[in-house]
């Protein structure tokens, strides 16, 4: 196979015509209320009502969503983090801290406990009844959080050198403390916890940590520069020095090394290993290799950045950012089948892309001050949505809801995806 074999390109949803961001985001919808107190229908642009959406009193700044099969959990400027009922938006969990809430907390599929940090520097966790289960005091003023069935894991990324703590969800018990040059938590799983760990200056390996107390099941050699790794239960990749290298998760030995040249900065999981890349002609493409052997299964160009790869069972997305004839920028997605065959192309309303998620059919392309629904067989766009108020928005997207906080509102919705 060439390294760059034809490319292949379906018909369906093809769509090579520029369209402005007023053509595609429509007009206002009217105003309604709905019956819950707090709760109201708000405008979209072209698209449907939310369900419900839900302005906290006092609190002008929201922070990100998380969802289990029974609440929607945002933290609030006012200090307090909300358990707010999917169905109507309700409040069912009420909790407060010492300081404004501005990362997304972390909880099971069910029940509890939720866990958030705040600005106060503290991390709680919260019991379904809204009591404190636990907290740990000062750990960090800036933090992300990630949960697996057995451990939280909370990244420092504000102070002078990064910092992953491992917790026992339940008890709070510290597992681990480790200094980390990571930014991100892509490698965290119930059985290992994949990081890269600075040596020097200019120098790093990838580690991979047991989550019951940290210790260090297997490492690689020190490699120049910062890796981009990620890892599921099966497969740890690593992409460095021109080098792009599969481990097993269990032992850290090597499945295949290959190498790969200069590439851009996305490494992505999936049914197969996905990579970004600079071509000669200013676009940015996307480079396919198999999971199991590592050879190059194919080669598409994308937009001019690759700013977001989904991967599913059968296909992979891939945001990007085009621009348009007027000189403005717009977000761009394309469809490509495991083979490389580009099943479809849509150039969005959106003025950038962020994100994607992906549900059974529909590709969701976020900004973060609006979001657009595409059909996930053909890439027609469904609908858009901007706030009126030009709120920031986080998102969080279910198979049949859009959850989405209002940063600078203070407030959260849910919009209906189906």
């Amino acid at each position: 196979m060439p390294s760059e074999p034809p490319e292949r390109t379906g018909s369906a949803g093809s769509r090579e015509q520029t369209v402005t961001r007023r053509e595609v985001l429509g007009t206002l919808a009217a105003v309604s209320s709905l019956s819950v107190a707090g709760c109201s229908s708000i405008p979209g642009l072209g698209g449907p009502r939310p369900v419900w959406r839900r302005d906290i009193d006092g609190a002008f700044m929201a922070g990100p969503p998380a969802v289990t099969d029974g609440l929607v959990l945002a933290g609030m400027q006012d200090k307090a983090l909300y358990g707010l009922r999917r169905e109507d938006g309700s409040t069912a969990v009420r909790f407060e801290t010492g300081g404004p809430i501005e990362t997304r907390p972390v909880a099971p599929a069910s029940g509890g406990p939720y866990h958030v940090h705040s600005t106060d520097g503290d991390l709680y966790a919260v019991d379904s009844s809204g009591d404190e289960l636990w907290r740990d005091e000062g750990t960090a003023h800036r933090a992300r959080l990630v949960r697996t069935g057995s451990l939280v894991a909370e990244l420092d990324f504000a102070a002078p050198e990064s910092t992953l703590t491992g917790y026992d969800p339940q008890t709070g018990d510290r597992r681990f403390e480790r200094a980390v040059s990571s930014y991100s938590l892509d490698g965290v799983a119930d059985d290992s916890v994949v990081v890269r760990v600075p040596v020097s200056e200019t120098e790093s390996r990838v580690v991979s940590l047991s989550p019951a107390d940290g210790s260090v099941r297997w490492r690689t050699d020190t490699q120049r520069w910062y890796p981009r790794a990620v890892a599921d239960s099966q497969l740890v990749v690593a992409a460095w020095d021109g080098t792009l290298t599969a481990y097993g998760p269990s032992d850290g030995s090597v499945r295949w090394r290959i190498s790969i040249g200069d590439v851009g900065r996305t490494l992505v999981l999936g049914s197969q290993v996905y990579l970004s890349h600079d071509r000669p002609d200013g676009r940015q493409g996307l480079l396919a290799f198999d999971r199991e052997t590592g050879k190059k299964r194919w080669a598409n160009p994308v937009g001019y950045q690759i700013r977001a790869v989904e991967a599913t069972d059968d296909a992979v997305f891939v945001g990007s950012r085009v621009d348009d004839p007027d000189g403005r920028i717009l977000g761009r997605i394309d469809r490509f089948d495991l083979d490389g065959t580009r099943r479809w192309q849509t150039v969005t309303g959106l003025p950038s892309l962020d994100s994607l998620a992906v549900t059974g059919s529909r590709v969701v392309a976020v900004w973060d001050r609006g979001f657009e629904v595409l059909s996930r067989k053909t890439g027609e766009t469904r609908w858009s949505y901007e706030p009126e108020s030009h709120s920031r928005l986080s998102l969080r997207v279910e198979p049949a809801s859009v959850f989405a906080s209002y940063v600078d509102d203070g407030a959260v919705a849910r919009f209906p995806l189906e």
